[in-house]
């Protein structure tokens, strides 16, 4: 096998990646280590879509289930500081979109079916200098050689350890809860993010093949918490303390998923001709759920650098080409990590002072016209590189 790019990981970064260059007539495949078994969608497991994002997918022709968030509003649940935001406000008719995970990966999937190798696992990556490209040793000791290999493999990326990425790591000490539930909230389109000591609890529509009462519900809560307390019954013991900020009844309608949050980032994106992309690169709290987005960011930068790289020559300098897409993602993503470590630190805090001074920022902030709209940019994908 002699494709132009090696991508390790079928999820869906990488079966997006896969699908966008083979529609401009780009040869890659997909190293998937995981076996082909029949898909389990538990309908649990939310994404939230920027704009750009769900352009990226619909260039694909993807259509999949999406609910619309046309108005979020967000407050201290301790305090009297909020702020409310409005695709109005930017001329948008969405926010963004809720999506099933389920449903986006099985779409991807069946898009990149035919270029993924299921059951295999990159074992080791070297130069050939001979043909300036990488020949790729497959956990089966089939060799690929290559021009790119893609590490689109995850926050334990085997791509990155056998490269030797340097990796900057964090731990947020909290444990992220998601499930699905039935409430009444005033507006269909509407999403909640509440901050209070009880944890970050952000409550969205779901898709449209379930009724409008079902929602969505994505709850960080501080491990200290949850010494004394598994988390079935921390959930159960503290939903009623949002049911008061929302004036609904909330009755939980399936599993409770959890798992913990941390945060990564790589020094560096690229090496020779090999190169991270989405969570492969780095991961951020799922406060503003960003991270899905980030992702897609980074797969079209890298997509539309390769296409032009070989629109021009296809004698093309693979380094230049992923230095590039570094250059363009790197900072980007890092001032989002930042920003999102910020905020969770700010709401986390018990500080009486500190507790004073978000609230008055988030009132500051709901009465700024500019300072929303930026907000609202940069999280629907506009402020593109």
């Amino acid at each position: 096998m002699n494709p132009i790019v090696t991508i390790s990981g079928g999820g869906i970064i990488g079966n997006y990646i896969s699908s966008r260059l083979s529609k401009n007539n780009i040869e890659s495949i997909v190293i998937e280590k995981s076996t082909e078994e029949a898909e389990n969608k538990n309908y649990i497991r939310t994404l939230t879509l920027n704009s750009f994002s769900k352009k990226l997918i619909d260039d694909l022709g993807i259509q999949i289930p999406l609910a619309k968030i046309k108005k979020i509003n967000v407050f201290d649940g301790e305090g009297t500081g909020k702020i409310n935001f409005s695709s109005s406000e930017v001329g948008e008719d969405n926010l963004s979109y809720v999506a099933f995970f389920d449903e986006l990966q099985h779409e991807l999937n069946k898009k990149a079916y035919q270029r993924i190798i299921h059951g295999v696992q990159i074992k080791d990556i070297s130069e050939d200098s001979n043909t300036n490209s990488l020949n790729v040793l497959l956990s089966d000791q089939e060799i690929v050689n290559t021009k790119f290999v893609a590490g689109c493999d995850g926050r334990k990326s085997k791509v990155a350890e056998i490269s030797s990425f340097k990796e900057i790591t964090g731990n947020y000490h909290q444990t992220a809860i998601t499930f699905t539930a039935k409430c009444s909230l005033k507006e269909v389109n509407l999403a909640y993010q509440i901050f209070s000591e009880k944890g970050i609890f952000a409550i969205m529509p779901l898709p449209a093949n379930n009724t409008d009462s079902t929602h969505t519900i994505v709850w960080s809560v501080n491990d200290k918490r949850l010494v004394n307390s598994d988390i079935n019954n921390y959930v159960h013991k503290n939903i009623a303390f949002f049911e008061k900020q929302l004036f609904t009844k909330i009755e939980i309608s399936s599993d409770i998923l959890s798992f913990k949050l941390f945060n990564h980032h790589v020094k560096e994106y690229m090496t020779g001709s090999i190169v991270l992309i989405g969570d492969a690169a780095h991961s951020i709290h799922p406060l503003a759920g960003q991270g899905i987005n980030l992702g897609f960011a980074d797969a079209d930068a890298f997509c539309e650098e390769i296409i032009k790289g070989y629109e021009k020559s296809n004698n093309i300098n693979q380094k230049l080409v992923l230095k590039r897409y570094e250059i363009r993602r790197k900072n980007m993503n890092l001032l989002m990590l930042k920003s999102m470590d910020f905020f969770v630190n700010l709401f986390r805090s018990e500080n009486l002072y500190i507790k004073l001074l978000r609230n008055f920022g988030l009132s500051s902030v709901n009465k700024n016209q500019f300072l929303k709209r930026f907000f609202i940019n940069h999280a629907s994908g506009k402020n593109k590189i």
